[in-house]
């Protein structure tokens, strides 16, 4: 379930707590310290303290002086697998319905709508084994948030007026989730495990399931769930702020300590999750999205107590290694593969988790899919013999202690949802750094468990379309097949790879160790960079991470070529996909030593690198070199053209809600081509026409780079100069006029979905603002019409589960949009439904007092002035001037200064302009759900485009 939703001024705050006594400090603090010693890396200087209320509930406390918001998270150790048979998504259900009104605050909305005052959030979740509900809000309004939460957990309402509406959003949530190959392979996993487990049942819940039946009524399970499961001395929580220890316990006290303790009793799991039935098989499945993949399961014990050992992330660690003539290097080079990995979930099923090992295949791959198993079976078997040695151990053990040691320090509310699962299952003091904890290299414990991994004990997943399949998951209408795998066929997977002969990893050659820090040169004159169209160098020292070794680079190779037409379009995804398949050792070996890249576009390539800066610019040479000189064949290009069309293929199969994204997205890739067009170029792309290209992009290109952090400029130039010096020095690059909306305008885009959701976007941009005044306007307006918007479609009308208000950018312009999925309605009643809501927001903006507006005006000024938290984060805050070649870096400042001065008139005429008098553009980006028994209604009185490719060109007067 998710909801996304401040000020309040000194005056109010101290009359709330005058007239609000359940607010006043406890002068005698109910609660016994457990601990003040957490294992915390030597750069944090937060402070800790795990408490226990009288109600036996665990807290961590958490005072941080530079906490720009508050933030709390409640958890407790039970979800799906503790739903009764009766009433499967029961767990998910009381999720939903505990937030719906409390005894203190009954309005089902009231939670919701005070964060959305106070630049706050919320989101709940429940996985098999935990429930967990968490929040941000600025922080002086923590205190009655952190009750609001603490009321809705003690005493629910559990008002039957809203039984029925949580029971549909239920049903909508998981009905969306049908096109999620993750929640099919679930549905499908839980019918071929053992049948006496609990994870055998839905998960989730919908209509169906959640439904009285003889015997078992549903209010009476939610009432009886609660009840049993909600109980403090099983629940944990986190409390995050920037007031004392002390403080913050005795705001623990006042609010958490308000849950009982019911001395429950929960039994255990005793029951296998997999008997030797459900070993020694194959299962094959079609996906819902385009894709071909293989999983190899594997059943293991609940060994979250030995998380020092580190011993099954030894073994992940070995079968993902990209060295050269390891598993995945040999098996991607004879082009069977795109990726492959491994995890342990230990939790799994509870009583007992699963090893899994994923493998993305090439077409080839899948036509030779008993190759790439026997290849793995084949590999494990040497990690058994000659793979157990503890230099890899080391090497994992400094890879994980560099990472625990330079971690970002976070602060929102999923970290604060991190540290309640981790309070749930580790000890108090490893509650930061259990992951990163690998002090017992266990040799016995890791041979024993490569031991188990064979044929006979393994779940082997085909995931793939057009597979054999004999049965269909029941509701996520999943197909699949379940068969033996037999000793003859175990005995030709091991027959078959006799031919390859594997190495063991080598060691990272990219392992930091150099940490020292240079000398930064001031920022003052970094404003004044006019752009120039034969290349720009900048460099930016960092305002906040100056004590890190870490740096961020960005190189775009500009030029006014590369993706004017469809075929370049189409030849650059080609070169990009080689070019990364050739960097899959360079990508694992920077990942593993804290380096991340990507490379994209940005009028040519664009290639982004961020970590310890100490190998990042030979990296970005290596990058570069790559592209320059790898191999173009026949047999890559076909790799590269079916992995293309696999794409395209899948942004068709993308769920509602984003292909109606896509449509207006769109309008922002100039020039934009429609994936048909693109597909019937594909064929057409010859190895000589690649290589052709790639010569042009990577010599007729202007080169631009940015950086920032640990870096001198010297050292900046120097990277720059040698890329410059590779390249045509004629060269020059025109920035592209920006796209503006100038004209009334009203167009229809309408997309067919292969699932069987609706939904429909609505845009209204309207015409004659600038730039910085229309994105302020949208956001602002966004922020405060949201939780209405949701509020009245979502919890009163049921509309759909996902309902949105957002900014819609189009070139200069940003205005605002209206969105929902639905499986129920169509575009047609859903558009009736926004057209009766408009005025209705119209009349609540006139209706804001003035003190109201201030404060939602305040919220978003807190959100733009927080420091960031990553130097990713202030490197983005760059990044977003430096990719439209605005080289003063000053839109940021220029919007906090045009939102100090916006008047809640401004607001309201922006929002008449854009939406009520349509004065712009008006924008139906229409998605019709996969229903044949149902005839669904399309938005009408709009002009209809073909594609956005279309209205683009009306757009740009083409």
């Amino acid at each position: 379930m998710k909801k996304y939703y401040l000020f309040f001024s000194l005056y109010l705050g101290i009359l709330s707590l005058l007239i609000q006594p359940s607010y006043a400090i406890a002068l005698s603090p109910s609660y016994t310290t457990l601990t003040n010693n957490i294992n915390k890396n030597t750069r944090d200087d937060r402070q800790y303290r795990i408490i226990e209320l009288s109600n036996k509930m665990k807290v961590l406390l958490i005072s941080d002086h530079n906490a720009a918001k508050s933030l709390a998270s409640l958890a407790l150790p039970i979800g799906s697998l503790y739903d009764p048979k009766t009433q499967q998504g029961l767990a998910h259900y009381t999720e939903h319905m505990v937030l719906m009104g409390s005894e203190k605050y009954p309005e089902p909305d009231n939670f919701s709508t005070f964060l959305s005052l106070h630049a706050g959030s919320y989101n709940a979740s429940t996985a098999a084994n935990r429930t967990a509900f968490y929040f941000e809000v600025e922080n002086n309004a923590f205190l009655p948030a952190l009750d609001r939460l603490a009321d809705a957990i003690a005493k629910p309402l559990f008002n039957p007026v809203y039984a029925n509406k949580e029971r549909n959003a239920v049903d909508a949530e998981l009905t969306a989730a049908r096109s999620n190959d993750g929640f099919r392979i679930q549905q499908v996993n839980a019918e071929t495990i053992n049948q006496q487990h609990p994870a055998s049942m839905f998960f989730g819940g919908n209509l169906q399931t959640l439904s009285d039946k003889e015997g078992s009524n549903l209010h009476d399970e939610l009432i009886k769930f609660h009840h049993h499961y909600y109980d403090a001395s099983m629940m944990v929580g986190v409390i995050y702020s920037n007031q004392s220890l002390d403080k913050l316990a005795d705001l623990a006290v006042q609010t958490f300590g308000k849950i009982k303790d019911k001395n429950t009793k929960v039994d255990p799991i005793t029951v296998p999750a997999t008997t030797a039935e459900n070993l020694g098989k194959m299962i094959y499945t079609q996906p819902a999205q385009p894709k071909k993949e293989l999983y190899l399961q594997f059943p293991i014990e609940n060994n979250i107590a030995q998380f020092a050992d580190k011993s099954d992330e030894y073994i992940a660690y070995m079968i993902s290694n990209r060295s050269q003539n390891t598993l995945f290097d040999q098996l991607q080079k004879q082009g069977l593969i795109e990726s492959i990995g491994a995890n342990a979930q230990p939790l799994r099923y509870g009583n007992s988790g699963v090893f899994s090992i994923y493998v993305s295949l090439t077409d080839q791959g899948l036509d030779e899919k008993e190759q790439v198993i026997a290849s793995i079976f084949n590999y494990l078997q040497l990690l058994e013999q000659k793979g157990i040695d503890s230099k890899y151990y080391d090497e994992l053990a400094k890879v994980l202690t560099l990472e625990f040691k330079y971690s970002d320090i976070t602060r929102d509310m999923t970290y604060v949802e991190q540290l309640a699962d981790q309070m749930l299952f580790y000890p108090m003091e490893h509650v930061l750094d259990a992951d990163y904890i690998a002090t017992n290299f266990n040799r016995s414990t890791i041979n024993n468990r490569l031991k188990s991994l064979t044929p006979d004990n393994a779940r082997i997943w085909v995931i793939a379309p057009e597979q054999q399949t004999n049965k269909v998951a029941y509701f996520v209408n999943a197909p699949y097949q379940v068969e033996d795998l037999d000793k003859k066929k175990i005995r030709n997977f091991m027959m078959l790879d006799k031919n390859n002969h594997f190495d063991l990893p080598v060691l990272n050659p990219y392992l930091v160790d150099d940490f020292s820090l240079v000398k930064q040169n001031d920022n003052t004159t970094k404003n004044e960079n006019a752009f120039s169209n034969t290349g720009n160098n900048i460099h930016f020292s960092s305002e906040y991470f100056k004590d890190q070794p870490k740096a961020a680079i960005a190189l775009s190779l500009r030029n006014n070529f590369a993706l004017d037409n469809a075929e370049n379009q189409v030849m650059f995804y080609l070169l990009d996909y080689l070019a990364n398949r050739e960097l899959a050792k360079l990508c694992f070996q920077a990942d593993v030593a804290g380096v991340s890249f990507s490379t994209g576009t940005d009028s040519g390539l664009f290639i982004s690198l961020s970590g310890f800066n100490q190998h990042l610019d030979n990296m970005l040479l290596d990058i570069l070199a790559t592209y320059r000189h790898m191999v173009i064949d026949e047999k890559n290009l076909q790799l590269a053209k079916s992995w293309y069309l696999e794409k395209l293929a899948a942004a068709d199969h993308a769920n509602s809600v984003s292909l109606a994204m896509q449509s207006v997205g769109a309008l922002e890739v100039r020039p934009y081509f429609e994936r048909d067009m693109k597909r019937v170029i594909i064929p057409k792309i010859t190895v000589e026409k690649l290589q052709q290209y790639r010569d042009q992009l990577l010599y007729d290109s202007v080169p631009y780079m940015i950086s920032i952090g640990n870096l001198d400029d010297e050292s900046s130039a120097r990277t720059y100069h040698s890329i410059k010096q590779s390249l045509n020095e004629k060269a020059y690059y025109n920035i592209q006029p920006p796209m503006v909306v100038n004209q009334t305008l009203d167009a229809l885009i309408t997309k067919h979905a292969v699932s069987s959701d609706n939904a429909l976007l609505m845009g209204f941009v309207p015409k004659s603002y600038d730039k910085i005044t229309s994105r302020v306007s949208s956001y602002l307006l966004a922020k405060i019409i949201s939780p209405w918007f949701y509020d009245q479609l979502r919890s009163n009308e049921q509309i759909g589960y996902a309902v949105f208000s957002l900014p819609i950018d189009i070139g200069n312009t940003t205005g605002i949009g209206f969105l929902i999925q639905s499986n129920q309605y169509d575009p047609a009643y859903i558009n009736e439904r926004y057209k009766a809501f408009y005025p209705v927001i119209l009349n609540k903006l006139n209706a804001l007092t003035e003190n109201e507006f201030k404060q939602y005006k305040q919220s978003v000024l807190d959100e733009q002035l927080t420091p960031p938290q990553t130097l990713d984060e202030e490197f983005a805050n760059y990044l977003t001037d430096y990719q439209q070649s605005l080289f003063n870096f000053d839109s940021k400042q220029q919007k906090i200064e045009r939102l100090k001065e916006m008047s809640k008139k401004e607001l309201i005429d922006f929002y008449r302009s854009a939406v009520i008098e349509a004065s712009g553009l008006v924008i139906a980006s229409q998605v019709l759900g996969n229903q044949p028994d149902k005839i669904i209604k399309s938005v009408t009185g709009l002009t209809e485009y073909q594609g956005t490719a279309d209205l683009q060109k009306k757009l740009l007067g083409n």
